[in-house]
């Protein structure tokens, strides 16, 4: 099979598992009847049983909503496994062994989630044992999070120093080498060099994947220093990939899949989700340092139904709850909005009402469409002039078509409609004419590695993205010569580098073919500069590096934060993505030389016009070879 694992173990497996047994193991009502096998379906609210069991043949149908499958879809259903991970999670209660294909990197990862769930326990020691960390128990105590929550969410305190780390390493058999794998410590490269933790003297929140297996951290900052941020978190290792792992989703998961509405909800912080599961709210998780993306869709929607956002009423939190709604709705999953008062978040808000508060503005959650629309009609300082109102469905629509199921489609049209007092066939028309558009219209990265011609290669690479416009209307404010906005390519340019943090590689490419000043805007170069430092000592410098912006350029970093993993939906490798951005950054470069050139008619300035022409025809159609010796000649002078 695909996944490694023998056709002839999984059909054991089903042979082995008793499918009633199972299902009634998760606290389902199993009721016999005859030779018939019912229950109440786990997948959708109903009162009367109309799920049914086939023991003898291994299968369940549901009559009320039509799920059916297997044990491993079950288990796959209700836990929000993948197909391997509920293979070996039945294995294990029938008494399978499961051999897989030989992975050499298996015994590098088993050696990591050993190293991380112990170093987990010794950072709660230290929290629990150490005078060190008083300052961390005071915080806790100030935040309310009493022991038990502690525990469930592993909550710890990571001593300053190497020396610390550097015992314990020894203690429990671990090499310095491993610890930084774990992204943790960057060890001495000479006698000179101490060495450096990562964490240190910071209160640590834990972070498990879906199994519950600790596989990163993040430090909270005790004693406020702009020079660190707020918050340092892991690297991305072989274990942890910021895009695919959900804080929390390991005790949420099965509380969703098994919950009536099968509804999760998503907020913004660590601490949001813990006091949320506190409260009682246990279906909450929040994406974990980066935006929510394709793929953190994908994990919830195994478990999940509907889903509540909660994010920070500001202008960041709104363009995130639409962005993320977004991704949401393109699984076909229903989303409403919660925005707490006064500019609470769930965990200020919780500690000063009772949960019966929260459960109340959820039961009475607005409707994306509800949402979007205040938040375009705010933008317009309350117009309903026929260009606002334009404006306004534009950006409802292409939320809309976000969408591909029909049947929600359909209610968003009808609740927009009545918004913009519009009649539903106009709105249904024009989202004909935007589902079709964004069908034939290009991407910002090509599928194709080769350009077709100038024209085409400069649209290809200066199309907002299809489902979210970036409008640098926004800034207008930012009129002096070194507040440019950056341009639409160097936003992308930025989203695509903060998917690929620490990544040696792309780092090595930037740094020989992308001269920082190639940028046009000062915060692009900024920008740029503090991620090949972020590259080069593999720290967390971004944090800093956002509490030191201007506001028009904290609202740049906030674009570029939610906007970040938009360019992993392209076909391409990273490296060929890299290697289109360099060629239209450098384009847009060699057209603002031409654009500089006086316009008298001398010698001189047609043949440097002509030169700067030919340049960006021959990067526009060239292979990637072609173009890099083009760029190294432009870098040495030599064009």
């Amino acid at each position: 099979m695909a996944t490694g694992i023998p056709e002839s173990t999984v059909e054991e497996i089903k042979t082995r598992i008793d499918l009633a047994d199972l299902i009634s193991s998760y606290g389902i009502q199993v009721k016999h009847s005859g030779s018939s096998i019912k229950a109440c379906c786990p997948f959708h609210n109903e009162k009367t049983p109309s799920f049914n069991i086939n023991n003898s043949k291994g299968f369940y149908h549901c009559f009320g909503c039509g799920e059916t499958g297997d044990a491993i879809k079950f288990v796959q259903k209700m836990d929000g496994l993948s197909f391997v991970e509920a293979v070996k999670n039945l294995a294990s209660r029938c008494g399978v062994e499961v051999v897989e294909k030989v992975d050499p990197e298996a015994g590098k990862r088993k050696r990591l989630y050993s190293l991380m769930a112990e170093l987990a326990q010794f950072y709660r020691r230290c929290l629990l044992k150490t005078r060190e960390a008083q300052l961390a128990r005071e915080y806790l105590i100030k935040r309310n999070l009493g022991d038990e929550a502690q525990e469930d969410f592993i909550i710890g305190y990571a001593p300053n120093g190497m020396s610390p780390m550097i015992k314990w390493a020894e203690k429990y058999g671990y090499s310095l080498e491993e610890l930084e794998a774990a992204g943790v410590i960057k060890p001495p490269r000479n006698a000179s060099d101490s060495g450096y933790h990562r964490f240190g003297s910071r209160l640590m929140f834990t972070i498990c994947d879906k199994q519950g297996r600790a596989v990163a951290f993040s430090g909270r900052q005790l004693i406020a220093d702009k020079k660190t941020g707020k918050y340092v978190n892991s690297p991305e290792t072989v274990i942890f990939k910021k895009s695919n792992v959900l804080f929390g989703f390991d005790k949420a998961s099965g509380f969703i899949a098994r919950s009536p509405r099968r509804e999760v909800i998503l907020c913004e912080g660590q601490i949001d989700v813990i006091r949320l599961h506190i409260c009682g709210f246990k279906n909450a998780v929040a994406s974990q340092g980066t935006a929510f993306t394709d793929e953190h869709a994908t994990i919830i929607k195994r478990v999940a139904d509907c889903a509540v956002l909660m994010y920070d009423d500001d202008p960041a939190g709104r363009k995130a709850t639409i962005a993320t709604a977004r991704k949401l709705l393109k699984m076909e999953m229903p989303v409403r909005v919660v925005s707490l008062p006064n500019g609470a978040d769930p965990d200020s808000f919780l500690s000063e009402n009772e949960p019966a508060a929260l459960q109340n503005l959820i039961d009475n959650a607005r409707s994306i469409i509800d949402f979007q629309f205040e938040t375009e009609k705010n933008k317009e300082d309350g117009s309903t002039s026929l260009d606002a109102i334009n404006r306004i469905s534009k950006s409802l629509l292409l939320t809309i078509a976000s969408c591909p199921s029909a049947i929600l489609q359909a209610s968003m049209i009808d609740e927009a409609a009545k918004f913009l007092s519009l009649p539903v066939a106009a709105l249904s028309e024009e989202l004909s004419k935007v589902i079709a558009a964004a069908k034939v219209a290009p991407k910002v990265l090509s599928s194709s590695v080769e350009p077709q011609g100038e024209d085409q290669f400069t649209d290809e690479y200066s199309q907002p993205y299809e489902d979210e416009e970036i409008d640098d209307t926004e800034f207008e404010g930012a009129l002096a010569s070194e507040r440019h906005s950056p341009s639409i390519t160097e936003f992308a340019f930025m989203e695509f580098l903060l998917t690929r943090e620490y990544d040696a590689e792309i780092a090595k490419d930037v740094t020989e073919f992308l001269p920082i000043d190639i940028l046009n805007s000062d915060f692009s170069r900024r920008f740029l500069s503090t991620w090949l430092d972020e590259a080069q000592k593999n720290e967390d410098l971004f944090a800093a590096f956002a509490e030191n912006l201007s506001s028009y350029e904290r609202e740049w970093f906030d674009k570029i934060y939610i906007g970040a993993g938009k360019t992993e939906a392209s076909a391409l490798t990273a490296k060929d993505i890299l290697h289109n951005f360099i060629r239209t950054l450098w384009i847009e470069k060699l057209k603002r030389e031409s654009n500089s050139i006086s316009a008298n008619e001398s010698v001189e300035s047609g043949l440097e016009r002509l030169k700067l022409s030919m340049n960006i025809k021959e990067i526009t159609r060239g292979s990637w070879e072609e173009v890099a010796r083009i760029i190294n000649n432009l870098t040495k002078g030599e064009n």
